[in-house]
C-alpha cells in the first residue's frame, strides 16, 4: 500500500470537463527499477510520483493544475514523459508534453501539442492510451471537435500529432488527423525494433469499425486494417477500452480490446496480432468463446515463446449500462465487480488460452478497469490501483512470473 502524497481528487462528475478522479496513469520500464504514477489530487494539481522498486516514494513533482492525460518512459528509460491538458474543458486548448530527466525529474522541456483542424477538450476520451514515445518522437493519438471554419466544423474525430523528442518542436510530416469520425476510443504503441507506431481508433460512423493504421520508418503505411463493428453516430459503438503492445524481438504488435455485438450486449475480449505496417498477422478472435458476462478493461504484456499475459476484469451481465459513458473515466461499475473481477490469462501467439485464467482479486490490488496500465518492469510486471474519488492510498502490485519474460 502506497500513501499518496496528496489525496486523489473527488470532483469527477460531468462530461469531459472535470479532472480525472477514478484512476491515474501508471508507467514502468524493463530498463529501470523506478516506476511512476500521475494523477490529479484534491487540489486539482497534476501530481507525478516516482516510486522505488520496493514501493517507497522517491520524488514528487507538480505539473500544473489541469487534467492528466498520459505517462510513458522513453524506451531507453533516461526520460519520463507526461501529457497534461492545457485547459480542462476549454475547447481548443492544446495539451502539453513534459519531458523530464530521470531520476531527478528535472524538466528538460514542456511544449504544447495540438491540431490546426481538431480542438481537444471537447469529446476527448479520458480513458484511452493516447501517447507512445520513442527516443526520437513523441506521438499523440487523441480526439476532439473540429474547429469552426474547417470542412469538418463541429464534428468529432481523431488526431495524430507528434513532437521531436530532442527539441520539442512539432513534426508536421507525422500529422494525420481525422482517420475516424466519431473517434470513441484510441490506442497507440511503439515498437523499437521496427521503429513503428501502431494506432487503433474505434469509430461510430466513419468507419463503424476499429481501424488500425501505422507510422513506420518515417512514413504512414498504406494498410488501413479494420475490425468491423457498429455505431449510432452519436458516441455509442461496440469497442470498449483496449491496448496495443509491441511484440518482443519482433517488428510487429499485439492488441486486445472488448467488443459488444450490439447495444446492451456484454463486451467480449478479443485478441489479434499485426505487422509493423498495420496488416493482420494473426486475425482477430474471441479469447473466451461461449463465455457468460462481460470481459472489460484489458491490457497485455509479452512473455517468452510468443505468449502473452492478458489482464482483464470479469463482470456479470452487460455491466456497462450506457455505452456513451465509456468516453469518460468512470463507467459506473459495481464496486464488487472492481474488487473481485480481476483476472489474468496466458495466450499463445494465435490467441488460444493456455490453462485456466487466474483470479487475482485475493492479492488486494485489482486492475483499474477504465484505464488498465499493466506494464513490464525490470523484474516482472506492475500496475497501480487507486480506490476511487478521494482515495488517500494506492495499491501497488508487482507480479513475478514463473514463465520466462522477454
Amino acid at each position: 500500500t502506497l500513501s499518496l502524497p496528496s489525496p486523489m481528487g473527488s470532483n469527477c462528475k460531468g462530461l469531459d470537463v472535470e479532472r480525472s478522479c477514478r484512476h491515474g496513469f501508471y508507467a514502468a520500464s524493463p530498463r529501470s527499477d523506478l516506476h511512476a504514477l500521475l494523477y490529479n489530487d484534491a487540489s486539482g494539481t497534476a501530481l507525478l510520483v516516482l516510486i522505488s522498486a520496493g514501493g517507497a516514494v522517491v520524488a514528487t513533482k507538480g505539473l500544473g493544475e489541469e487534467e492528466v492525460r498520459g505517462l510513458q518512459f522513453e524506451p531507453s528509460a533516461r526520460h519520463l514523459v507526461a501529457l497534461i491538458s492545457g485547459g480542462t474543458g476549454v475547447h481548443g486548448s492544446p495539451s502539453f508534453f513534459v519531458k523530464m530527466r530521470m531520476p531527478d525529474l528535472e524538466v528538460v522541456w514542456s511544449r504544447p501539442i495540438q491540431s490546426r483542424m481538431v480542438g481537444m477538450e471537447m469529446w476527448t476520451p479520458d480513458n484511452s492510451d493516447t501517447i507512445a514515445v520513442s527516443d526520437e518522437l513523441y506521438m499523440l493519438h487523441s480526439a476532439g471537435v473540429c474547429h469552426d471554419g474547417a470542412w469538418c466544423a463541429r464534428y468529432q474525430g481523431d488526431i495524430v500529432q507528434a513532437l521531436n523528442a530532442t527539441t520539442g518542436e512539432g513534426v508536421r510530416d507525422v500529422s494525420r488527423d481525422w482517420q475516424a469520425s466519431h473517434s470513441c476510443r484510441q490506442m497507440v504503441a511503439y515498437n523499437e525494433m521496427s521503429d513503428s507506431f501502431l494506432m487503433g481508433s474505434a469509430g461510430d460512423y466513419s468507419p463503424k469499425a476499429l481501424l488500425f493504421t501505422a507510422f513506420t520508418r518515417g512514413a504512414h503505411a498504406a494498410a488501413r486494417t479494420r475490425f468491423e463493428g457498429w455505431g449510432d453516430g452519436a458516441g455509442r459503438q461496440g469497442v470498449a477500452q483496449g491496448a496495443i503492445k509491441a511484440e518482443p524481438l519482433s517488428p510487429g504488435f499485439a492488441s486486445v480490446w472488448s467488443f459488444a455485438s450490439k447495444l446492451g450486449e456484454p463486451h467480449k475480449l478479443h485478441f489479434a496480432r499485426l505487422h509493423s505496417d498495420g496488416a493482420w498477422s494473426a486475425p482477430p478472435r474471441r479469447v473466451f468463446p461461449g463465455s457468460v458476462g462481460a470481459e472489460l478493461g484489458a491490457n497485455l504484456a509479452p512473455l517468452d515463446g510468443g505468449r502473452w499475459l492478458v489482464a482483464y476484469t470479469e463482470a456479470p451481465g452487460s455491466a456497462v449500462t450506457d455505452a456513451a459513458a465509456m468516453f469518460w473515466d468512470d463507467w459506473g461499475l459495481e464496486e464488487d465487480t472492481r474488487a473481485r473481477g480481476s483476472r489474468l490469462a496466458i495466450l499463445d501467439a494465435s490467441g488460444d488460452v493456455l490453462g485456466a485464467p487466474a483470479d487475482i482479486s485475493a492479492v488486494g490490488a485489482p486492475f483499474p478497469v477504465e484505464i488498465n496500465h499493466l506494464a513490464k518492469r525490470a523484474e516482472g510486471f506492475g500496475w497501480i490501483y487507486i480506490d476511487g474519488p478521494g482515495a488517500a492510498t494506492a495499491r501497488v502490485a508487482h507480479l513475478r512470473c514463473r514463465h520466462a519474460v522477454i
